[in-house]
């Protein structure tokens, strides 16, 4: 499936300067090895990710509303991507497994 641009949205804004970081969430339906390639957020950029900025990654099942089935954590790697250059580039993620064992 695509992208869909209301699946990603701004958590925490940062501190104003050059030491910013914002937190943003990504819901999808697509898999991580999807979402992480270059520009699979087209409008990263436009919407104001920068390179650093963290990325909380919820995979779900068909639809944004669906369970979740995975989380990462990603962090935007490169910024004005593609050929309008709005996009951005996450990096791999790192898995954040599942425990319950109650």
């Amino acid at each position: 499936m695509a992208y869909e641009t209301n699946g990603f949205k701004l958590l925490t804004d940062g501190l104003s300067g050059t030491s910013t970081m914002k937190t943003w969430l990504l819901d999808s339906v697509d898999a991580i090895a999807t979402v992480n390639t270059s520009n699979y957020v087209s409008d990263g950029y436009a919407k104001g990710a920068r390179q650093g900025d963290i990325v909380i990654v919820r995979t779900r099942t068909t639809t944004l509303a669906g369970p979740v089935t995975a989380v990462h954590h990603c962090w935007v790697i490169d910024e004005a991507t593609g050929t309008g250059g709005l996009g951005i580039d996450l990096t791999d993620g790192l898995a954040i497994t599942a425990t319950d064992t109650d």
